[in-house]
């Protein structure tokens, strides 16, 4: 609103432009029911496979969200097109349509324009991420942390060497972002993220224990935060943990009351209540995923429909009732099926009941 205020006083004023694109980017995102991938981070969403883009078309909301920085890019190139805030609009509005070739083009036009422009080499360093160009990626975050040292260009670093499996690099990375920011809860969960997936070999075996810790911590002082919750639930089920994961996330559910400490501020119980509350069906959704995992279907199926319930377009629910279905069916989820609902095998003799 702020943003608003400010193009409504002044139509050609630019500064501060291209963060208002990335707060409608990510209004965009949010609203095409987009899910974070594991990596997090504000660039990295995984769309709903369930309908994909011709589904939410007829979403007049989101289309609204994608129509207004379509027009903020339009109106920016018009006032100037010599400073880089159009052309990073610009890219964010083709990422925001799923079209990365023509968003990494427009943010090196940007980056072409002014090399110090830190956010832009942030945003191509997301792009070429989210692109599954992890290396790549590495040197876009590095130089936007060697412009800009912050929390969001240390998430990029890490995420990148994860996914590149440089376990050492992502390791040292985390705690170069807590030494940066020792009580960001952010920075906290990066260490535990990336102790949580290195190999146990580079850990003396102690790697695991360690990331619950950091995760805990981080929690501690972001109870809100959904990052490090899911990354401690996925923790503890990958060890086989389901009651605690349950118990994580209905405490999640209810604010965070069993696990909160005493040094937790009212400010952060209150961002806790507030997310909860505008993801509670997010939260239901990865309920359910761990009950299907403990062979809990009953209890899965109606996670599942509590999820649907409150957000008929979460897509992460719908796609893990139809997984959970086809489980029950006694069917392998992961065959896929022709348009007959046959199994498309080899020996199609076979048959499932």
């Amino acid at each position: 609103q702020n943003y608003q205020r400010v193009r409504a006083l002044d139509s050609h004023w630019m500064e501060g432009m291209d963060k208002y694109a990335h707060l409608l980017f990510q209004l965009r995102m949010s609203r095409k029911n987009a899910f974070m991938l594991q990596q997090g981070g504000f660039i990295h969403y995984q769309f709903s496979g369930h309908g994909g883009r011709d589904k939410m078309e007829n979403d007049s909301v989101t289309c609204g969200v994608e129509d207004t920085l379509g027009q903020l890019s339009a109106d920016l190139l018009d006032i100037d097109d010599k400073k880089p805030e159009p052309w990073v609009c610009l890219s964010l509005y083709h990422l925001a349509r799923d079209d990365h070739d023509k968003s990494i083009a427009f943010v090196d036009k940007a980056i072409s324009i002014n090399q110090q422009h830190s956010y832009a080499h942030y945003l191509r360093g997301s792009i070429l991420l989210a692109s599954h160009r992890p290396d790549h990626a590495v040197v876009s975050f590095f130089r936007a942390n060697d412009l800009q040292r912050d929390i969001p260009s240390y998430e990029g670093l890490v995420e990148s060497y994860l996914a590149a499996e440089k376990f050492k690099e992502a390791i040292c990375t985390a705690k170069e972002a807590i030494s940066s920011a020792p009580r960001d809860a952010r920075a906290i969960t990066l260490v535990g993220l990336a102790l949580s997936q290195a190999p146990a070999s580079q850990q003396h075996g102690e790697g695991k224990e360690r990331a619950k810790r950091a995760l805990k911590r981080a929690l501690a002082l972001d109870p809100g935060a959904p990052r490090p919750l899911f990354a401690l639930v996925d923790l503890h089920a990958s060890e086989g943990n389901f009651d605690t994961c349950v118990k994580l996330l209905r405490d999640a559910m209810e604010g965070g009351k069993s696990d909160m400490s005493d040094s937790t501020s009212p400010a952060a119980t209150s961002h806790t209540v507030t997310w909860n509350k505008e993801h509670g069906d997010v939260i239901q959704a990865k309920m359910a995923e761990i009950y299907t995992l403990s062979e809990s279907y009953t209890e899965a199926l109606e996670c599942y429909h509590v999820a649907i319930s409150m957000n008929p377009q979460n897509g992460l629910a719908i796609q893990g009732l139809e997984r959970l279905e086809k489980i029950m069916r006694g069917v392998d989820p992961d065959e896929e099926m022709d348009e007959d609902g046959e199994i498309e095998e080899e020996d199609a003799g076979q048959e499932y009941y």
